[in-house]
């Protein structure tokens, strides 16, 4: 099974479980930017929100987690859509929702996340 972030999106998220500069390198090639207007602290709250929702033990569909930057005004969610398994990994289709002052609408992304054998989670290409 290849990974690998998604084209369409230059939002596509990092490896989740805080990740290293190095690996988020590796997932997202576009300098870890989530979506245009989103700040780097913006970006990193994303990356906090999905490792978090990922990361949760046992791992429901609809489950969510929120983020919210006071500093630039920008939120938005993760949420669980569907949990299933490829080629033997666990995996979550989740929505991104992401809200940024002074460009709506709002940004709906849908990326499924898998856990790799060493218990990363990474983006499913």
């Amino acid at each position: 099974m290849r990974f690998r972030s998604l084209r369409c999106l230059s939002a596509a998220l990092a490896a989740c479980v805080h990740l290293s500069a190095a690996a988020q390198a590796q997932v997202i090639p576009f300098s870890g930017n989530f979506g245009r207007g989103l700040s780097p602290s913006d970006n990193q709250m994303v990356f906090e929100s999905v490792a978090r929702l990922n990361a949760a033990e046992p791992s429901k569909v609809g489950q969510s987690d929120s983020w919210s930057n006071p500093e630039t005004k920008s939120s938005g969610s993760s949420s669980i859509l569907r949990i299933f398994r490829s080629g033997g990994m666990p995996c979550h289709l989740v929505r991104h929702h992401i809200v940024v002052p002074g460009q709506p609408p709002a940004r709906d992304y849908r990326l499924t996340w898998c856990r790799t054998p060493s218990g990363e989670w990474k983006i499913k290409g």
